[in-house]
C-alpha cells in the first residue's frame, strides 16, 4: 500500500477552529490581532475544509518536498497528501490537534476564498490546502496528547522554526521514523484517536458552550493516565530496590510524595511523574511543591518519560536559583534542567539537555 505524502503544519492553538474564538501560540500576528488565518481550518463550508498555516515569508508549501520525481511551476497541484496540524498546548509542548487526509495542496501559492477573517486586517481568507469535510478529523482536547519534539531543543530531525515541517520517513533519525510510524498508524485510524470530523456536533455537557466536541466518552484518557502513572511509580521502585534502597509506598497518605526510599541513614522522599512522550512535562499540586521546599535535601521528582514503551527515569534533585529566584530542578546525572514556574502550585518543563 502506497503511503500518502505527509506534511506537518504548525498553527495557533484553539479549542474548535470553527471561526474567531480565543486563540494562543499562533506567532507575532496572533498575539498582537488575536487571531489568524487557521481560525477556520476545521469549518466546513460545502462540505469542504480549507487550511491555513503561516509559512516562510507566505511561500507557501514546495511540493518538490513532497513529489521530487515531477517538476512543478507555482500553483500547482498535488491531490492525496495528509496534512498533520500541530500546536502549542498551552502548559503542554506541541501536540497534534488534528489532520485533513487525502488533501489537495498547492505549490507556493496560497489560494484565496471569498469573505473575510472578522478583525483580520486582510479582507481574504487564504488557504494552501483543502480536503473533502469528511477527510478533516479535529481532536477533542482531552485526546490531544500526542507531542511533537522540537529540533532546537537537541531533537535533530524534528520540526524547527518553521511552521512548515516535510518529515522524512527513512534516515539517521530514529527518533522520527519511530514517530512517523505512531503517526501514521494515528491518523489513519489504528490507534483509536477519538477523532472528530467535521460532520460531527457532539455535546460536552455545557463545558465548551458554542464549540464542537466529540461524542465519544473520555473515560479512555482517565485509563490511559492511570496506566501511565502505575507503570511509572512501578519503574521508579524497581530502580531505587536495585540500588539497594528498601521502598514504602505512601501515595495514599497525602504526605506530598509518592514514595520513601531508605538506605542505611539516608532517606529520599520522591515523587514521581509519568510521561507517555519523551518530553518533560509535569505538575506539582501546592502540597508537593510546599513539601519540595521544606524538605529540599532529601526530596526527589521522578519522571519517567516513554513510560508505556521504553522508561526512562530523569532522577530531579531541588535546587534554589539565586539568580532567577526560583526553584529548579537538576538531573542526577546532568542531563536535564527543568525551571518550576509558580501559580497556584508549580508546573516544571525542560529547558536544557546537554
Amino acid at each position: 500500500m502506497t503511503k500518502n505524502p505527509l506534511v506537518v503544519l504548525r498553527v495557533g492553538y484553539m479549542d474548535n477552529y470553527d471561526g474567531p474564538n480565543p486563540i494562543s501560540g499562533g506567532g507575532a500576528y496572533v498575539e498582537k490581532n488575536g487571531v489568524g488565518g487557521e481560525v477556520y481550518n476545521f469549518k466546513p463550508s460545502q462540505g469542504t475544509c480549507y487550511g491555513y498555516a503561516m509559512s516562510i515569508s507566505g511561500g507557501g508549501l514546495d511540493l518538490m518536498k513532497l513529489d521530487s520525481t515531477r517538476r512543478w511551476a507555482v500553483g500547482d497541484e498535488l491531490e492525496g497528501v495528509d496534512v498533520v496540524f500541530i500546536a502549542k498546548r498551552p502548559g503542554h509542548g506541541q501536540v497534534v490537534v488534528g489532520w485533513y487526509r487525502n488533501a489537495t495542496v498547492f505549490h507556493k501559492t496560497y489560494r484565496v476564498r471569498r469573505g473575510k477573517i472578522q478583525g483580520m486586517a486582510e479582507a481574504r481568507r487564504s488557504y494552501l490546502c483543502m480536503t473533502k469535510a469528511a477527510d478533516a478529523h479535529l481532536l477533542p482536547e482531552a485526546s490531544r496528547t500526542m507531542e511533537i519534539l522540537h529540533a532546537p531543543a537537541g531533537n535533530g530531525g524534528f520540526t524547527g522554526q518553521s511552521n512548515v515541517w516535510y518529515p522524512t520517513e527513512k534516515g539517521d533519525y530514529p527518533k522520527v521514523v519511530a514517530f512517523l510510524k505512531d503517526l501514521r498508524r494515528y491518523i489513519n485510524g489504528r490507534a483509536k484517536p477519538m477523532a472528530v470530523s467535521d460532520e460531527e456536533d457532539g455535546s460536552d455537557g455545557g463545558a465548551n458552550k458554542g464549540g464542537r466536541r466529540g461524542r465519544r466518552s473520555r473515560q479512555p484518557d482517565a485509563a490511559h493516565n492511570a496506566e501511565v502513572e502505575l507503570k511509572a511509580v512501578e519503574a521508579v521502585k524497581k530502580k531505587y530496590k536495585k540500588a539497594g534502597y528498601a521502598i514504602v509506598s505512601v501515595e495514599k497518605d497525602n504526605c506530598g510524595w509518592d514514595l520513601v526510599a531508605t538506605k542505611g541513614k539516608q532517606t529520599l522522599h520522591i515523587e514521581v511523574k509519568g510521561c507517555s512522550g519523551s518530553t518533560i512535562y509535569f505538575e506539582l499540586t501546592p502540597n508537593e511543591y510546599k513539601k519540595l521546599q521544606e524538605h529540599s535535601e532529601r526530596y526527589r521528582v521522578c519522571v519517567v518519560c516513554d513510560v508505556l514503551v521504553t522508561p526512562k527515569i530523569y532522577d530531579f534533585g531541588p535546587a534554589w536559583h539565586s539568580k532567577s529566584k526560583k526553584w529548579r530542578l537538576s538531573s542526577t546525572d546532568h542531563e536535564a534542567v527543568v525551571a518550576l514556574s509558580e501559580r497556584v502550585a508549580a508546573a516544571g518543563a525542560e529547558i536544557t539537555i546537554t
